[in-house]
């Protein structure tokens, strides 16, 4: 499984084994940290049956965005 930092050699779906965070990633391009878990060894596990030309990513709210001040 690709960790944050090494490049993709697939254009896929992957999600984030540490809280399932979603992404569509281009080949060559390098897999980024998980939001949630920034600067921490990430693991990122492909989506196989995922068409990424037609993916709507994981809207369960499971990535914590920062809180805007008003």
């Amino acid at each position: 499984m690709p960790r944050n930092g090494e490049i993709s050699k697939v254009f896929g779906v992957f999600k984030t084994l540490c809280c399932d965070a979603e992404i569509v990633i281009t080949l060559g391009a390098p897999f980024p940290d998980c939001p949630n878990h920034k600067n921490l060894p990430t693991e990122w596990k492909q989506i196989a049956d995922a068409d990424p030309s037609e993916y709507k990513p994981n809207a369960s709210g499971k990535i914590k965005f920062k809180e805007e001040s008003a």
